[in-house]
């Protein structure tokens, strides 16, 4: 394509509204730094759409449920603890996702990092909500409705890894025990519903094919983020009975206590195999996919150099681990360019001890700690 002086503005301002919508869906991330006893109002999703942390749907959502804020404040922290637990030992390690709602390119142009964070944090929605729901901290829902199935029978729940953590030993269960659905399992259905309701962003006006298609391709992985939540319900029992017998055992579906980070387990090996998409007629995503897999339309930098016009902060300076041949080891995160050997002598407190009520003696010993920083 062939460009005119006075054509250079106008492309420029093109792909600086193709950026912002990129990435606008996910500026609510920003809302993980507010404190924790802020009350939502309506007014306060006013100010929030105003000061550019939600969209339009998003505030309308917000203003139209304000109750569900405070689970989704705690979903954009999880999703930033998620993230960059995640890939912290890679190049790229997710520490851009602190500069919320002001991304840098690689969360705004369509690449696989931008496919798990949309996906994270609709994972994180999901499971805050629904943790909220079995609280009752939310109007719009409470515990999950019970599943029409029976529960497993004593022989499958004794060989269920999903009960790995159960309260009470399976030695003493037999064919007349009883099983039935109870408790208050985690409302996911609702939950997905909500997050989806909040998440969906409209589809941008005016930029043109690439820009719709980029929209699809972001709510595609929503979607798989969403998804990720449902399939990490498991079975959860709690025996009842004289002495212990557990006579009767109660069952529900719920997440257990991990937290977000079990939807991002699976998150992380979809990354791993995300597919690519070009873009169709229409806007539209070619229905090749499962909606479990993440998609991504435009190929990563190898963030081993600085790089601001692809958001790539380059490696060098970072710490690697000089005996490992992983993600974390110095050959592949220093990207080939070697790294320098840092020897520190640390003075610390050692073998201590209890002499009388209030007195421990200890002494002072030397340990040598050595760094590994690329170059």
């Amino acid at each position: 394509m062939h460009l005119t002086k006075g054509s250079l503005p106008k492309v420029c301002l093109l792909l600086l509204l193709f950026f912002l919508q990129g990435g606008r869906c996910i500026k609510w991330l920003a809302l993980g730094r507010m404190a924790d006893a802020r009350t939502w109002t309506k007014d306060s999703c006013t100010n929030a759409k105003s000061s550019g942390l939600l969209e339009r749907k998003q505030a309308r959502a917000c203003r139209a449920t304000p109750d569900v804020m405070p689970s989704l404040v705690q979903a954009a922290r999880d999703t930033s603890i998620v993230c960059q637990q995640a890939f912290r030992h890679r190049r790229w390690n997710c520490s851009s996702i602190e500069g919320a709602p002001n991304y840098t390119p690689e969360l705004l142009t369509g690449t696989r990092e931008q496919a798990f964070v949309y996906a994270m944090s609709a994972a994180a929605a999901v499971w805050r909500l629904a943790r909220g729901c079995a609280l009752g901290n939310l109007a719009a829902c409470s515990c999950a409705t019970p599943p029409r199935k029976e529960p497993p029978s004593p022989s499958a729940l004794i060989s269920s890894s999903s009960l790995a953590t159960a309260t009470m030993s399976f030695g003493g269960l037999t064919g007349r025990n009883t099983f039935k659905w109870g408790g208050c399992g985690d409302d996911v259905r609702s939950a997905s519903r909500m997050a989806k309701r909040f998440l969906q962003g409209a589809t941008p006006p005016g930029t043109g094919p690439t820009a719709k298609f980029l929209h699809a391709v972001n709510m595609h992985n929503n979607r798989a983020g969403r998804r990720a939540v449902e399939q990490s319900l498991t079975l959860e029992c709690k025996c009842h009975g004289v002495s212990g017998s557990c006579s009767v055992r109660t069952c529900w579906r719920g997440l257990g206590s991990s937290g977000p980070s079990v939807a991002g387990t699976r998150l992380l090996r979809r990354y791993a195999t995300a597919a690519e998409v070009k873009p169709r007629s229409g806007g539209r995503l070619p229905p090749l996919y499962h909606h479990d897999n993440l998609l991504y339309t435009t190929k990563s930098p190898d963030y081993c150099l600085p790089d601001k016009k692809r958001g790539s902060l380059g490696t060098i300076g970072r710490q690697c681990n000089g005996s490992s041949t992983g993600y974390e080891g110095c050959e592949y995160l220093c990207c080939g360019r070697g790294h320098v050997t840092r020897t520190e002598e640390i003075l610390e407190r050692c073998n201590c001890k209890y002499i009388s009520c209030c007195y421990v003696k200890c002494k002072t010993c030397r340990r040598i700690v050595e760094t590994y920083e690329c170059n």
